[in-house]
């Protein structure tokens, strides 16, 4: 697609994600199709344009599907109850954990939170999105290596590997750190009687 590639992958990933395509393929297709800097430009755009999507489609044209999916899920109906406590907070550290992106995006659509508050929180999943990016950057160099076809470039192979290895350290760290958190902060809610 030459100059309209970025186009295309920011199109098809704000179309595809409202149909629980997974971001997950979408970051890491990112990190093999263009350099990290431009991959990352152009997956945080796309996140934040399928994140404001999904909460559209989830407030105003599926909400009565979302809520009826989300009554038959014990843990997601709490999710409305739990949140009005500290909403930014709450949704900055479900972003954090390895729900499905569109999942949780509808869900928190429905809920009393604000739009900006809950676009804002979308942060969150940068960091994870961030490290698929950088398994597909780090995968094209060195499948290129590997097979023997790379060509010389400024990239340090043992930095990516190293790079790698953080990247996934870090990752299953915060995810952690944001379940037990959750985990804390749904134990200490106020008892409603």
């Amino acid at each position: 697609m030459g100059a309209f590639a970025p186009l295309g992958f920011i199109a098809l990933f704000v179309v595809l994600t409202p149909f629980f395509i997974s971001v997950d393929t979408l970051c890491f297709a990112a990190g093999l199709l263009f350099s990290f800097g431009a991959a990352e430009f152009y997956m945080t755009i796309a996140t934040y344009l399928a994140s404001a999507l999904i909460f559209f489609l989830g407030r105003h044209l599926f909400k009565d599907r979302v809520v009826r999916f989300i009554a038959n899920h014990q843990q997601l109906a709490a999710l409305d109850t739990t949140i009005s406590n500290q909403p930014f907070k709450l949704m900055l550290l479900l972003r954090l954990t390895p729900l499905p992106f569109a999942l949780l995006s509808y869900a928190l659509s429905v809920t009393q939170v604000e739009f900006r508050a809950y676009l804002a929180a979308t942060s969150g999943i940068l960091i994870y999105n961030t490290s698929l990016v950088y398994m597909g950057y780090a995968t094209k160099h060195l499948a290129g290596l590997v097979s023997g076809s790379a060509k010389q470039s400024g990239v340090s192979y043992p930095l990516l590997v190293l790079g790698l290895a953080i990247t996934l350290a870090v990752l299953f760290y915060i995810t952690k750190i944001a379940g037990e958190t959750i985990t804390r902060l749904n134990s200490e809610k106020p008892d409603p009687s």
